[in-house]
C-alpha cells in the first residue's frame, strides 16, 4: 500500500518534508498503531482549531471499492514530550483518534490487508484535514504541522512555515469562521 501524507487546510497543499517522506516510507499503514497517531499543528495566534475542526482520512482505493473513509480528531491543547518549538506569535494544537475511531481503522487495516492477500491492486492515503477559526484580523497566516506515528514515536515535520497566503486567496481567508 502507497503511502500519501497530505495537509489540506481550505484547499491549500503544501510540500512535504524530504527527510519524512523517508522515514513515512518505511511505515506500513497496515500494521501501524492508529491509537498512536499524533498530529500537531503549529497556527499562528489569530487562528485556532476547535473540537471538531481537525479529521484523519484512511482509506484504500481499488478499481470498483473504497474502504475507510474520514475520521474525527480528538483535540489537545498540549502533548508532553512533543519538542515543538513555537514563537510568541504561535501555538500548537494537537488531535488524536478517540479509543473507538482507533479501532474502527484497526478494521479498515484488516479489510484491507484481506483485499491484498486476495491480490486486489489498490492505493491508500492517510491524510490530516484541518478547518480553522479565526480571531481578529489574519497577518501572518504561516503554519507548521507534524505527524507522530507511533507512541513514543518523534514528531515528523510535514510542512514548515508554510504561508498560507501562496495558496489560498484573500477572499479565502476572509470566509474563516470566527472563533467563539
Amino acid at each position: 500500500m502507497r503511502l500519501l501524507f497530505t495537509l489540506l487546510l481550505l484547499g491549500a497543499c503544501g510540500s512535504v518534508n524530504l527527510a519524512t517522506i523517508a522515514q513515512l516510507s518505511r511505515l506500513d499503514p497496515l500494521t501501524a498503531e492508529p491509537a498512536g497517531f499524533v498530529a500537531a499543528i503549529v497556527l499562528p495566534l489569530e487562528l485556532d482549531l476547535p473540537e471538531g475542526g481537525a479529521m484523519l482520512g484512511f482509506a484504500w482505493r481499488s478499481s470498483n471499492e473504497v474502504i475507510g473513509g474520514d475520521f474525527p480528531l480528538r483535540r489537545h491543547v498540549s502533548f508532553e514530550g512533543s519538542g515543538i518549538a513555537t514563537s510568541a506569535e504561535q501555538h500548537v494544537v494537537f488531535f488524536t483518534l478517540s479509543a473507538e475511531h482507533a479501532a474502527q481503522i484497526r478494521l479498515v487495516q484488516r479489510a484491507i490487508s484481506a483485499r491484498k492477500a486476495q491480490g486486489v491492486e489498490g492505493e491508500g492515503s492517510l491524510s490530516i484535514f484541518a478547518s480553522p477559526c479565526a480571531r481578529d484580523g489574519l497577518a501572518a497566516p504561516v503554519i507548521s504541522t507534524f505527524l507522530r506515528l507511533e507512541e513514543g514515536g518523534r514528531f515528523l515535520p510535514l510542512l514548515r512555515n508554510f504561508d498560507m497566503r501562496e495558496e489560498i486567496s484573500d477572499g479565502q481567508r476572509a470566509e474563516l469562521a470566527a472563533c467563539d
